[in-house]
């Protein structure tokens, strides 16, 4: 157990109906006061910006001028300029849970000292029983919305341009999400892989629905067929619709679901062109085979994969999302990232559970950077094109002529970045969230 009772729980939501009704009669928004270049007589454009551009994939680091039409880049004047500004991309959080906002930093396991506690990954966030799961079946729809807005200007404001979130909560999960972008009317690009509260296998149902489930089991074998034929017709009903209003499905994990479900969720996912995204290698190896077996799109963690693993992922050319500070906090280890990248596969960079951490990419780079000993350039690239690329946003993750203006304008003269000498190893070693002046 995760040492979080039913108890804890109606704490909390007391807590959270005295709080909310204070936050939500203040203001969501959030804005950085930036005034860009408006003397552009000479130019045909909406706007420019002046400074150091980290341009490309590179990224090549060049003075001038980048040129705004419509919110995307008509053009990068390589040229001496007064601003030392560092203008980069913005970030690309590539695997986000935003729904578990309102748990924030829970207890993550039994204690077994009087000074620590052992770490207990399923009690924190397997189905359908794990405390997560548990918390977001009692969370109101009020709630579950207003808990997603906040985190949404958490994204944007540490300098984040698209999150891919896994949406538990079957179709009502998505509309949550839909709803909170609506109500922030923030800029931010989400790619969505939905969950379905129902499975073919068996009458239960994902506890990260809104309200309690509970399910009854006939004693005649014509009822439970009936039974198991109208579970199967709801799930894929649901399935449909997932498909329909998100941008793929996201599988907790395939040691959770029976064959018939995941071999649905593949097959539909391609015949529809959207993307499955699944959990795996977190714990142990166990799940690995199968989840590559299903032809995602993107593995999640792949903690404790080995070199053999890493060969088929590469071989199979399926991405591979890192959450280096969620391993480190559920204590499953972290994941070989030196061993990925020697593979050929392309990683991309996730800061996973608001629950467990704050969506800061900052701090994300800066764990890699420091814990792997990355080169910076590869810092920059796994959170920005590569994460582009892994969930299909290729109008976005690099600074080029074409693609939309997502750019993060950082000031080099703040007391955090003053004296840096290499800016590029400033940004994937140091740059921080109150660096930022602007975002386009």
């Amino acid at each position: 157990m995760s040492g979080f009772g039913d108890s804890d729980l109606k704490r909390l939501f007391g807590i959270i109906e005295r709080t909310e009704k204070e936050r939500r009669s203040g203001s969501a928004g959030f804005s950085f006061e930036f005034e860009f270049d408006t003397n552009l007589s000479d130019y045909p454009c909406d706007r420019a910006v002046s400074g150091l551009i980290f341009k490309g994939e590179g990224p090549e680091l060049v003075s001038g001028n980048i040129y705004i039409e419509k919110g995307f880049i008509k053009e990068i004047e390589e040229t001496k300029v007064k601003s030392e500004n560092w203008i980069v991309p913005r970030f690309i959080n590539a695997h986000t849970h935003i729904g578990d906002t309102m748990l924030k930093d829970p207890p993550l396991g039994n204690v077994y000292r009087s000074f620590a506690v052992q770490r207990d990954l399923d009690a924190l966030v397997k189905p359908p029983n794990g405390l997560k799961h548990r918390f977001l079946s009692q969370l109101s729809a009020e709630d579950a919305v207003s808990s997603m807005e906040a985190a949404i200007w958490d994204l944007y404001q540490n300098g984040v341009s698209v999150f891919a979130d896994f949406r538990e909560g079957g179709v009502d999960g998505v509309h949550a999400l839909l709803a909170a972008l609506k109500n922030t009317s923030s800029d931010l690009v989400p790619v969505i892989f939905g969950r379905p509260v129902h499975t073919a296998g068996n009458n239960e149902t994902d506890a990260d629905s809104l309200g309690s489930h509970s399910s009854s089991h006939s004693s005649s074998h014509s009822s439970s067929h009936s039974s198991s034929h109208s579970t199967s017709h709801s799930f894929l009903d649901e399935l449909h619709h997932l498909l329909e209003i998100a941008d793929g499905i996201g599988v907790s994990g395939v040691n959770d679901l029976d064959a018939y479900t995941l071999s649905k969720m593949s097959s539909k996912s391609a015949s529809r062109r959207k993307k499955l995204a699944i959990h795996a290698g977190e714990k142990d190896r166990s799940d690995i085979e199968t989840a590559v077996s299903l032809n995602p799109d993107m593995l999640i963690h792949m903690t404790q994969a080995v070199p053999d693993d890493l060969k088929i992922v590469a071989d199979e050319d399926i991405a591979i999302t890192v959450c280096v500070r969620s391993n480190l906090t559920t204590g499953v280890g972290i994941p070989p990232v030196l061993d990925m990248l020697d593979a050929g596969i392309r990683v991309s960079v996730g800061t996973d559970n608001v629950m467990l951490n704050s969506p800061d990419m900052f701090e994300e780079i800066h764990f890699l950077s420091k814990i792997y000993g990355l080169s910076d350039d590869t810092v920059f690239k796994m959170a920005t094109s590569a994460g582009a690329e892994a969930v299909g946003c290729p109008f976005t993750g690099t600074i080029e002529v074409g693609k939309k203006a997502d750019l993060l304008i950082l000031n080099s003269k703040s007391a955090n970045l003053k004296h840096v000498r290499d800016p590029l190893a400033g940004y994937a070693r140091r740059a921080r969230a109150d660096d930022i002046l602007g975002i386009i």
